[in-house]
């Protein structure tokens, strides 16, 4: 089967007048099956939003290849591109800020098929009445405009909007984290029924683990511009085999207070290395309790270890017993 969409070897480099460049994104690879829910997770500033917006051709990379429903799209030519972006559509963080304020929901829901000559007059119209329908809102909400909606409600639209097109990836990029705590379930929930019942890939990007844990099939944690660990969500959740990832788990609050107390704390020194000046070897290694000298001189392969897919020299020992000591 043909993957949704490949991602080789991409990087996203941002130039610097004085200094080394940043390094946002330094040498990602995944694919995402059709019907797959891929999670993104890790860090403010590890890289993700970055990823997503190269997918979809919002941002150029430096180097790499994207192929989206067979179509490479990096480097690709104005033509490709734009038949290319018909195949893939992207949900933003903040719904407020994707609509335009002076169009009515029917237009900016319609407004993909338009462009793409699929649909005018009363055909538009039925259209988009039955976008709205898959989203939960009713007809009639067509000749509104969104400072009539609640968040929740925009969030709605614009995965309708999205929708339009019937694209073959979406890319989510924090698609609730501006919402009530409220209705993120009725979000996230809307967002895994439609995944299911039209096949598509996704990339859901997220700093939310227990939300990825609800949604997606696969996760990827990216550090400092590269990935960690990739697994299937139940292997990660279970046996983390990358210490980042570890870490990144344990900091998850436990409701109930004996078993918070009952976890392992896992200490990360310092602060975040600069992207502009990524430390040599493991880029883990400056925050990492179990760093060693080949950590700190040499680069761990990308490698298969269990379920998971780590990036790191010692990963068969990171759920052993006193791990959570700092090395030598």
């Amino acid at each position: 089967m043909t993957a949704a969409l490949t991602v080789a070897d991409l990087a996203v480099h941002y130039p610097v007048r004085h200094g080394p460049p940043v390094r946002a994104v330094d040498g990602v690879s995944f694919t995402i099956a059709p019907g797959e829910t891929l999670g993104l997770v890790g860090e403010s500033g590890c890289g993700k939003s970055t990823v997503s917006k190269s997918v979809v051709g919002l941002q150029a990379p430096t180097r790499g290849s994207v192929v989206v429903d067979g179509v490479e799209i990096v480097g690709a030519d104005r033509r490709t591109l734009r038949q290319a972006r018909a195949r893939m559509q992207m949900v933003f963080q903040d719904p407020a800020t994707s609509l335009d304020p002076r169009m009515t929901i029917g237009a900016a829901v319609g407004e993909p098929l338009l462009v793409r000559g699929l649909a005018r007059g009363q055909a538009l119209r039925d259209r988009v009445a039955g976008l709205l329908a898959e989203v939960g809102l009713r007809p009639e909400h067509a000749t509104r405009y969104p400072h009539q909606f609640s968040g929740g409600q925009r969030q709605r639209i614009v995965i309708a909007r999205a929708l339009a097109l019937r694209p073959a990836l979406l890319v989510c990029d924090e698609p609730v984290s501006a919402l009530d705590v409220s209705v993120r379930a009725q979000i996230l929930n809307l967002l895994v029924e439609l995944q299911r019942g039209l096949g598509m890939a996704t990339l859901f990007v997220s700093h939310d683990l227990a939300v990825v844990r609800h949604v997606c099939d696969r996760v990827a944690v990216m550090y400092l511009g590269r990935l960690a660990e990739l697994a299937p969500r139940d292997a990660l959740f279970a046996a983390p085999r990358h210490p980042y990832t570890r870490a990144l788990l344990l900091a998850v609050p436990e409701p109930d207070p004996a078993a918070q107390r009952a976890k392992p704390r896992v200490p990360l020194a310092g602060e975040i290395p600069s992207p502009a000046n990524p430390p040599p070897g493991c880029r883990f290694h400056t925050r990492c309790p179990m760093a060693r000298a080949p950590c700190r001189e040499q680069e761990p392969a990308w490698r298969q270890v269990g379920e998971s897919m780590v990036a790191c020299h010692f990963a068969e020992e990171v759920n052993s017993p006193g791990v959570d000591k700092p090395g030598c």
